[in-house]
């Protein structure tokens, strides 16, 4: 038996919940998958994995045991990798998703300078604001807001962010300018954010001394975070937004903050990989760079 694979397709299998996704990510043939795994639980004397026609289920014996074999291959991908890229330039294909708005607004017009640095890493950017499995879909990483849900994974902070509520200057000009939270629903037009992963509706989050205030009911809403931002510019009515996001568009005095003093959420923006991807090279990279480049952003 090869340990060493074994312990892999073990861990691939975990990673991908199926032996058909798990083999086609070694390159292997499914019954090769299977046989490894079979002669993998034989030698440890322990049940790994509970298998039906179409799910995968981890044992606890099999949880243990992939806890304690993720950080040791961890540290064996690390070392190979350092060896690998001692002395070579980084090259290659690095996949990153990111909502579409952070993408548009404040990754993509900085990243020329990554480019420029690692002209022989490939990127392809994943733009959308779907969740993605970053294991089943081949993501090397992602870059998202608020906290790290899923505690299999490593996250790294770039930046804190909060949220901003604005409007356009022609709007504010039409309908006025709204001084507390109950004005937006009163003769106002609200643009609303709804989830693409499940359609349910964000609503507006406001802060007072007395405790958190919402408004859920909007006039029209979007499940893209960049057509949120160009509803507001063009003057579709009051939301809210990233104050990263909305920073440039601020400062050309396309949108107008507003409700400052009770807009106040607060929350990381951080990149966010997979225990197995962490010693990637080009990943490496990319997550130096981008802590530098956004840290204080």
């Amino acid at each position: 038996m090869d340990h060493l694979l074994s312990i892999r397709i073990f861990q691939r299998i975990v990673e991908t919940r199926s032996f058909t996704r798990a083999a086609a990510h070694l390159a292997l043939p499914r019954s090769t998958v299977s046989k490894f795994l079979k002669e993998l639980e034989e030698h440890l004397g322990i049940k790994l994995v509970q298998r039906t026609t179409r799910t995968v289920t981890l044992t606890a014996e099999g949880a243990e045991y992939y806890q304690r074999i993720s950080k040791l291959v961890a540290k064996l991908d690390e070392t190979e990798a350092a060896m690998r890229d001692r002395g070579a330039a980084a090259k290659g294909r690095l996949r990153i998703d990111l909502h579409s708005s952070l993408a548009n607004f404040v990754l993509i017009p900085v990243l020329d300078e990554f480019r420029e640095r690692y002209p022989h890493i490939q990127l392809a950017l994943g733009i959308g604001d779907r969740p993605v499995n970053l294991i089943e879909e081949g993501v090397d990483c992602v870059i998202r807001a608020g906290e790290l849900a899923d505690s299999s994974l490593i996250g790294r902070t770039l930046y804190k962010d909060r949220l901003v509520t604005c409007a356009s200057p022609d709007y504010l000009e039409r309908f006025g300018t709204p001084s507390r939270v109950s004005d937006l629903e009163n003769g106002h037009q609200v643009v609303g954010y709804f989830s693409a992963a499940t359609g349910e509706a964000w609503p507006l989050r406001f802060r007072h001394r007395t405790g958190e205030q919402q408004v859920l009911n909007f006039d029209i809403a979007t499940n893209d975070s960049a057509a949120l931002i160009n509803l507001l510019v063009q003057g579709s009515g009051i939301g809210q937004t990233h104050a990263s996001v909305a920073k440039r568009f601020i400062e050309s005095g396309e949108l107008v903050s507003i409700l400052e003093d009770a807009t106040n959420t607060s929350f990381p923006v951080s990149i966010i990989y997979p225990p197995t991807k962490q010693l990637n090279a080009r990943l490496r990279l990319f997550i130096d760079w981008i802590v530098e480049r956004l840290s204080g952003f």
